[in-house]
């Protein structure tokens, strides 16, 4: 099995937490600074062990960093720290890996501030309990600007995520650590100075986490649960939108990492092949920040995912594939308990009791809706293309109640700009040809309005695959859905008639490809099919 935590080069080349997409065709902001350290490992121009260094730098000591790979563009750390403990092993001895085991907490002398060190605060330290969380932090440090976010306002924060995560919506607590637990139980927080680009982390090793095993807060032995801490930057002043939401947005998205480690999901050690992909961790934690934060929008900087490269084996930025999620999950509810949460949530206790992984335990958390993960696909490729706003003619699942702000932006988080076709047939009697891989990938065609009845068919070129295509006019009123079938497998064809699509605003062939060729693919076949109109 490939390791599926981990950001590897391929993903990583594209990883991008924007800091504005203003539209699509504004230029990409550079990788952010673990991603530009790993391309010039991948490169050769760093040995793997200066490359660990330099990233360890990134998160806890910028002003080492060397100038070259001082990216301007933000980043989560939750992945980034977790592979630096597991790489420690793979550098070689002396002085690089001693600072990175340090820095990390995991070396033989003090591991200052920057991971689980509860119990034994550093000078000029101040402690706030709150209700769920033991929250350390340096006075001076916090609020620091004119604009900055006062540590009240941290607890805050924290306890609203708290309450939504887990007292309404019902996810499994967090388990505290079984030796050296926080005072009273409680989780967690040390507030920090960390890179000015470093939105937080959540790191399950440490003095105050570490392996349980079975998470008290489940109903089951989750035999692979880790207590964790979490880190939050003492400066939002840098990042996307206000500092608030800079925030609320991190604390959305890390206690959710939390989750996911008191669930035993990402770090396997009981020999289970459960690991979910990194685009269920980050995707997932990005689509809870809209759940839990609403009005933080901080994710529309995410925007748009690669929609032609599949979920079964993701390989660019795992923080933009929200959407899908979004897409999956909104009909049911948004922002309320037993909704679209009810999914996600779901997808976790499976993996966590083992009765499935990846690709097979969305479908079966979905089932739990009475649909599959085939059929919520092809909706959602349908929505995400259009955006339009839920109402006055637009009806779920083939629309968004905030689709024309990810476009447009909400006046503080800009937009992303409308979402590109992969291909167009520009008059009646042409025809595209396409591919998309396998396990759950989309293509978007163009295709001629006319006043006159015309037949669109599907043929599949390839040995494998399975697209299934629908036909979407957007009239400005709603969108008219024409199927074509059947299902176009390996070597064979889908077609339907369509007639006087002149009056629509677009006419798109929305094509997915819903083989599903295992439940964690290391591979997914790209498979070719033409699109001819007749």
């Amino acid at each position: 099995m490939h390791a599926p935590v981990r950001i590897v080069i391929a993903l990583a080349a594209t990883l991008v937490l924007a800091v504005s997409l203003a539209s699509v065709a504004s230029a990409a902001p550079p990788p952010p600074s673990p991603v530009l350290v790993e391309q010039a490992v991948a490169a050769g121009s760093l040995d793997y062990s200066t490359g660990q260094l330099y990233i360890a730098y990134s998160m806890f000591a910028w002003d080492k960093l060397p100038v070259a790979y001082q990216s301007p563009t933000p980043f989560d750390g939750t992945l980034w720290l977790l592979n630096l403990r597991e790489g420690l092993d793979a550098m070689a001895p002396g002085a690089a890996k001693l600072e990175v085991a340090g820095m990390i907490g995991t070396g033989p002398t003090d591991p200052g501030t920057s991971v689980c060190d509860v119990l034994a605060p550093a000078p000029n330290t101040s402690t706030l309990a709150t209700p769920n969380y033991y929250i350390e932090y340096n006075a001076a440090e916090v609020n620091n600007g004119p604009d900055g976010v006062l540590i009240d306002y941290y607890a805050k924060s924290l306890e609203s995520v708290w309450t939504t995560e887990v007292n309404r919506f019902g996810w499994a607590a967090p388990p505290t650590s079984l030796t050296n637990p926080a005072p009273q139980g409680k989780y967690l927080v040390k507030v920090q100075q960390l890179s000015p680009v470093l939105y937080g982390y959540v790191s399950n090793f440490g003095t105050g986490a570490g392996f349980v095993g079975d998470n008290p807060h489940t109903p089951w032995d989750d035999k692979d649960a880790y207590a964790s801490c979490m880190g939050l930057n003492s400066d939002y002043n840098f990042f996307p939108g206000s500092p608030e939401r800079a925030l609320d947005a991190t604390t959305a998205h890390e206690f959710n990492h939390s989750i996911q480690f008191g669930y035993g999901a990402i770090a396997d050690d009981d020999g289970h092949d459960n690991e979910p992909d990194s685009v269920f961790v980050e995707g997932g934690a990005t689509w809870m920040e809209d759940e839990a934060m609403d009005h933080s929008n901080d994710n529309y900087n995410y925007l748009w995912p690669r929609f032609d490269n599949d979920m079964g084996e993701y390989e660019n930025s795992p923080y933009s594939y929200w959407i899908t999620f979004r897409g999956l999950t909104e009909r049911y509810g948004a922002s309320v308990a037993g909704g679209g949460e009810n999914i996600m949530q779901a997808f976790w206790e499976i993996t966590s009791r083992n009765e499935a992984s990846n690709l097979r335990a969305m479908d079966k958390a979905l089932r739990t809706k009475g649909t599959t993960l085939a059929d919520a696909y092809h909706a959602y490729a349908i929505a995400v293309k259009f955006n339009k706003r839920c109402g006055r003619g637009y009806s779920y699942p083939y629309c968004f109640e905030e689709g024309p702000q990810y476009v447009s932006g909400d006046g503080v988080q800009e937009g992303a700009g409308e979402t590109q076709p992969h291909g167009a047939v520009t008059s009646v009697g042409g025809s595209y040809s396409g591919s998309a891989p396998d396990n759950y990938s989309l293509n978007w065609v163009t295709l001629p309005k006319a006043s006159t009845t015309y037949t669109v068919r599907l043929e599949n070129t390839s040995t494998g695959g399975l697209f299934r295509t629908t036909v979407a006019c957007d009239t400005g009123k709603g969108l008219t859905l024409t199927a074509l079938s059947p299902l176009a497998g390996p070597g064979s064809t889908a077609q339907a008639t369509l007639r006087k699509t002149a009056g629509c605003v677009q006419l798109v062939a929305v094509v997915t490809n819903v083989a599903e060729t295992a439940p964690n693919p290391d591979t997914s076949a790209s498979r070719a099919y033409t699109i001819s109109t007749l």
